[in-house]
């Protein structure tokens, strides 16, 4: 059969529209980040590859309650006692610079707003911290009373304010009344008004908080000497209050964290790894039915639901471990840490394009 020539390079031009130009980018990595307080260093899991965690050594003394603030391509953990910060790049495992957060600062939790800008509370000095990750640049945002977090949502600023006041040993702060979340602009640090203070229930220094799948905060108060009963507060983001306030959970529980449909984990070194339901509102493992994992220091949850629940070890002998289960809490595996293994994230990492 004869098959004219403008034939062929209307088809050859029609193929070659169709033909992929640049091969597709591979999947995000998805790794565990924590904390080891006893030798300080930052475990690395690669979660596909199910790998042992990578330690990397964070040199200064790590404060028991620091905890890994994570973006898409830098870490940030508090170092120098809370006096500093260490920004580590995660994708080539390794710290590329140690941010000076001032004498006393007491760094604690924080939010990463994109690849370059942190913010991190500092509890000693009642301020936030805004950190350029890539140059190391800094300015400080007014906060309440001893900030221990900070979370990003619907574009502002929702930073945890645990209102301490010197006690006695072996506590040093205890909760001076309730605890309250402060709303910043991210960009200028003002108050983000209205509903710019948004007082909290319970037994006061709120610690730890979370985003949920429903788009709502979460707010675990840990409190103090006259009451360790532990209580987790809702706050709705657009009408800035308080909208439930939950018991249950025992002695003064830990870290907090969210699944992709509608449970809080919860950590607790008495209890386990104890569940809210964000949907009904119950605590569907309080203390007393937690599932057990023995020092449960931190919790962190994967982009397929799998819940990472750490076993802190000893700072001298025995290593930490990550505990992971399924949705349905059944247990898969364990994952060896460093000592005094603490607070736990995860992270979605992109690749980086192929240059070659």
């Amino acid at each position: 059969m004869l098959i004219r020539r403008p034939f062929l390079t209307l088809l050859a031009l029609a193929l070659a529209a169709c033909a992929e130009t640049t091969a597709p980018l591979p999947p995000p990595v998805e790794l565990l980040l924590v904390v080891n307080t006893g030798a300080p260093s930052l475990g690395i899991v690669t979660l596909s590859d199910d790998q042992a965690a990578v330690s990397l050594s964070l040199g200064g003394l790590v404060p028991a309650d620091a905890r890994p603030i994570s973006g898409r391509r830098y870490a940030v953990v508090a170092t120098g006692g809370g006096d500093s910060l260490t920004v580590i790049d995660v994708l080539r495992r390794a710290v590329t610079r140690e941010v000076s957060a001032g004498q006393g600062a007491g760094a604690r939790g924080g939010a990463v707003l994109n690849d370059s800008i942190a913010f991190v509370a500092l509890s000693g000095r009642n301020r936030v911290l805004r950190v350029n990750l890539e140059t190391g640049d800094t300015a400080s945002l007014p906060a309440g009373d001893h900030p221990e977090d900070v979370a990003l949502v619907r574009g502002r600023l929702f930073v945890v304010n645990a209102n301490l006041a010197p006690c006695p040993a072996p506590d040093l702060l205890c909760p001076a009344g309730r605890s309250w979340v402060s709303v910043l602009d991210p960009a200028t640090g003002a108050p983000s008004a209205p509903g710019d203070s948004i007082p909290l229930l319970g037994p006061g220094h709120a610690s730890y908080a979370t985003i949920g799948n429903d788009g709502r905060l979460y707010v675990m108060s840990v409190g103090g000497p006259e009451d360790r009963a532990g209580r987790l507060s809702i706050i709705d983001p657009i009408s800035r209050v308080e909208v439930g306030s939950f018991g249950g959970f025992g002695n003064a529980p830990g870290q907090i964290a969210a699944d992709h449909q509608e449970r809080i984990f919860v950590s607790s070194r008495t209890e386990g790894l104890l569940v809210f339901n964000t949907r009904t509102r119950a605590v569907e493992r309080g203390a007393g039915q937690g599932i057990p994992v023995q020092l449960n220091s931190g919790v962190a949850v994967d982009a397929a639901n799998q819940i990472y629940a750490i076993e802190a070890g000893t700072c001298g002998g025995a290593p930490g471990r990550a505990r992971v289960f399924r949705p349905d809490l059944t247990e898969i595996t364990s994952i060896s840490l460093g000592s005094c293994a603490a607070a736990a994230t995860t992270a979605l990492i992109p690749p980086e394009p192929d240059e070659s």
